[in-house]
C-alpha cells in the first residue's frame, strides 16, 4: 500500500519528537542553568531536524499518491480507445503465433498507438513518471508494441525522428528491468537491435 511504510515512519518520528520535548522540559526543571540550557538546546535542534524529516516523508508520500493517480488516469486514455486495443491484440497474436495480421488499413491506428507511447515516454523522460510506478501497468503495452518487428519496420524505424522519446525510454526501461531481474518482453526482436539505436537515443 502506498505510503504505509512512510506513515509508520511519521508515527515513530512523532513519538521521538514528543519524547525529546518532554526530556527538554524536565531538564530545565531538574538540572542547573548550564546543563539545562545545553540539554534544551540539543533537544530544540533535534526536534527541528525530526520535523524536517517528517515533512520530507509527507511530501514524498503525497508525490507517490499523485503519481499513482496520474498513472491511472493516463491508463484510461488507452483502455477507452478500441483501436489501440486492437493494435495491441494484433501485436500479441504475432508474438504468440508469428502470424502477422496487420493490414495497410491499420497504419493510422499504429501511428496513434506510437504517439500514445511517445506521450508516455515524454512523461517518463521528464521524471513525472518513474519506472517503479509504471512498470506493472504499462510494461506489456510498451514492449509488446515497440519490440514488434512489423511495427518497427512500418513506423518506428522509418519515422524514428518523431519517436526519440520512445527510444530513450526503451534504453532506460530495459536497464531498470535488467537491474530488477525482470523479463524483457519480445526480446528477440528488441528495439535496441535496430540500426543506429544509440544515435537515435542521443538525438535532441
Amino acid at each position: 500500500m502506498i505510503g504505509e511504510e512512510d506513515t509508520k515512519k511519521n508515527k515513530t518520528l512523532t513519538y521521538l519528537g514528543t519524547f525529546l520535548l518532554v526530556l527538554g522540559l524536565f531538564s530545565t526543571l531538574f538540572l542547573d542553568d548550564y546543563w539545562g540550557g545545553r540539554v534544551s538546546e540539543v533537544v530544540t535542534i533535534s526536534t527541528a531536524i525530526i520535523g524536517a524529516v517528517a515533512l520530507f516523508i509527507q511530501f514524498k508520500r503525497d508525490k507517490e499518491i499523485n503519481q499513482a493517480s496520474f498513472v491511472l488516469e493516463f491508463w484510461k486514455s488507452f483502455s477507452s480507445d478500441q483501436k489501440l486495443q486492437t493494435i495491441m491484440l494484433k501485436c500479441d497474436e504475432m508474438r504468440l503465433t508469428d502470424k502477422n495480421t496487420f493490414t495497410k488499413e491499420d497504419y493510422f491506428d499504429i501511428v496513434s498507438y506510437a504517439q500514445w507511447l511517445e506521450t508516455l515516454s515524454s512523461l517518463v523522460n521528464r521524471k513525472i513518471f518513474s519506472f517503479n510506478a509504471i512498470d506493472d501497468m504499462y510494461n506489456y503495452l510498451f514492449f509488446i508494441f515497440v519490440n514488434n518487428k512489423y511495427i518497427q519496420e512500418t513506423e518506428l524505424v522509418p519515422s524514428q525522428k518523431f519517436y526519440k522519446g520512445i527510444y530513450k525510454t526503451y534504453r532506460e526501461w530495459t536497464k531498470y528491468l535488467v537491474k530488477q531481474n525482470k523479463e524483457i518482453l519480445c526480446e528477440k526482436t528488441a528495439l535496441d537491435k535496430v540500426k543506429n539505436f544509440d544515435d537515435i537515443c542521443l538525438m535532441k
